[in-house]
């Protein structure tokens, strides 16, 4: 008798209710838009010091990275700054990207090797910071829905 009316108290007490799903729901949705959060904001500090880092320059917010840079044939980019508007781990993408990028009317477009095998869309090579700035506040204009692949939503400039 005391074991049918452990049986029953556990069959009632486990009930799930549509305010226990709620909840649990609930909980995921914000856990799941902290995560998109924290995986959209740049790395700062020692987070991370390798990848791009959030720079305000004459009041806009740009991505800058250090990195050394050669075109796909083995020759050095003129300038000093790039302006990366895609990253890919192998080449055929970068050169697919900046074909598109060519024939969409953007002529300046190249693929690009870094060391590491990281292989990047170039949309343009400058040789100074605010040129290159400037030229990739004008890609942003000219294509708004870029999706930048493997950036952080934005052009960023490599002065290799």
């Amino acid at each position: 008798m005391i074991s049918a009316a452990l049986a029953a108290l556990m069959l009632v007490s486990c009930k799930p209710t549509e305010k226990n799903y709620k909840a649990a729901y609930d909980a995921a949705l914000k856990k799941r838009a902290e995560a998109a959060e924290q995986q959209m904001r740049p790395a700062t500090g020692l987070l991370s010091d390798d990848g791009p880092q959030l720079r305000i320059v004459d009041g806009d917010s740009i991505f800058v990275l250090r990195e050394r840079l050669r075109l796909l044939d083995g020759s050095r980019p003129g300038g000093n700054w790039a302006v990366a508007v895609g990253v890919f781990k192998i080449d055929t993408n970068a050169k697919a990207s900046s074909a598109d990028l060519n024939a969409a009317g953007w002529k300046s477009a190249t693929p690009a090797k870094a060391q590491a095998g990281k292989f990047y869309a170039v949309a343009d090579t400058l040789t100074s910071l605010q040129d290159a700035r400037k030229r990739a506040a004008e890609f942003k204009l000219a294509f708004p829905d870029y999706p930048y692949v493997g950036l952080p939503g934005a052009p960023v400039l490599i002065n290799f």
